[in-house]
């Protein structure tokens, strides 16, 4: 029996009959036979010359009521590959191209050389309920914040806040940077990766939409871009390692960032920039746990890679100590919201609250360290060698 028929009915030979012959050996299993039903007698010289055009058989032609049946044996092979499995493959397959896991590519099809096609260097278990959660957590700059009702603080207070806000946008657009520059290079197969990565990218450019929105809102504007800042974020930029990136960028950088907005969030008095400071903070907290997950699952599967990880801190760290050290303008800024202005007693107060801030990102950037499998011991080393400009 035919393990496939195609009812022409009235179809004369032409290009919509040959587009659906030409589906149907697609499609087909090799060696399984094709039966052609059409109203037409007389088929079998063209549907022979066809076969033997495309390397196919043609068998035979029988008479049925009313109509007749051509028959057709497919000789070449499977032109797609058997692919799908039960469980997400170690790595993904060369020739995948540019299609989602669980679809057959055609044989043959380019072979793209994505760099990350193995699941360990990429994979987390929270990536399908971590991406419905950035669907359901998306917010409007625009909409969202009353930026009316922003007040108009004293000066020395309104410069902190949008000097602060400067620190904040370029951070943003690292962080925005950093999983742009990795996207193109994982493979599709592991399709959870590229649409949360794609979620990220996106909360940050809505991250220094809005940091800027509030810099420019009582019409100060964006203001100083300090050399700390810069090279302190231009040895994360310059990573070429995801898994490297994705421990520097979510665990150490995005996961102290939660604690700085926080920080803001208790200190900043207008509802407003409160509300905006949360929503982004909720944001972060969503890229530290996919940063997490990753990073933990792939040390699970080769704890080796703790020595990368290590290497890469302590690099960054020396590298650092040499050209910068912490930004000084920034400090100020963030002890004069503390403090609630730049008076003696004001700053004095501020900075102390700064300080406990520092103590407390070095304690929660252990515990995530701890977390993700990491000795507590050498987790203490690599929280305090963190980068002095907190991302």
């Amino acid at each position: 029996m035919p393990t496939n028929t195609i009812f022409m009915g009235e179809i004369p030979l032409g290009k919509l009959f040959f587009v659906r012959l030409e589906n149907a050996f697609l499609l087909a299993e090799s060696n399984s036979s094709i039966e052609v039903v059409s109203d037409f007698d007389n088929l079998e010289s063209e549907l022979s010359a066809w076969c033997c055009l495309k390397g196919e058989k043609f068998l035979q032609k029988a008479p049925l009521k009313h109509c007749f049946s051509y028959l057709l044996l497919k000789q070449s092979q499977n032109a797609f590959q058997p692919l799908k499995t039960d469980s997400i493959l170690s790595t993904s397959p060369s020739n995948f191209g540019l299609t989602a896991r669980d679809s057959l590519p055609q044989v043959a099809s380019p072979e793209y050389d994505f760099i990350l096609n193995n699941k360990e260097s990429i994979w987390s278990e929270n990536l399908t309920r971590l991406y419905e959660d950035a669907k359901r957590a998306q917010w409007n700059a625009t909409s969202e914040i009353e930026w009316n009702a922003i007040p108009t603080y004293e000066k020395t207070l309104e410069f902190a806040i949008a000097q602060v806000m400067t620190y904040l946008v370029e951070n943003e657009f690292s962080a925005l940077y950093v999983p742009s520059k990795f996207l193109s290079k994982i493979s599709p197969y592991y399709t959870e990766v590229p649409l949360l990565l794609s979620s990220i990218i996106g909360d940050k450019a809505r991250h220094i939409e809005v940091f800027i929105k509030r810099a420019k809102a009582t019409g100060l504007g964006l203001q100083y871009s300090t050399l700390t800042t810069q090279q302190s974020l231009y040895t994360l930029f310059r990573e070429e390692n995801y898994f490297v990136s994705s421990f520097l960028l979510h665990i150490m950088g995005e996961g102290t960032f939660v604690d700085l907005l926080y920080f803001l969030e208790e200190h900043i008095l207008d509802a407003p920039t409160k509300k905006l400071l949360r929503l982004a903070r909720k944001d972060e907290m969503r890229h530290v746990a996919y940063g997490m997950t990753h990073i933990k699952q792939s040390l699970s599967s080769n704890p080796n890679k703790i020595f990368l990880l290590k290497r890469s801190v302590l690099e960054r760290r020396r590298y650092l100590d040499e050209s910068s050290g912490e930004s000084t303008l920034l400090l100020e800024s963030l002890a004069v919201i503390a403090g609630g202005g730049d008076m003696p007693n004001a700053i004095k107060k501020g900075f102390e609250a700064l300080e406990e801030l520092k103590h407390k990102m070095e304690e929660n950037r252990t515990k995530r360290l701890v977390e993700c499998g990491i000795d507590e011991d050498l987790a203490r080393e690599l929280s305090k060698s963190h980068t002095p400009n907190f991302m």
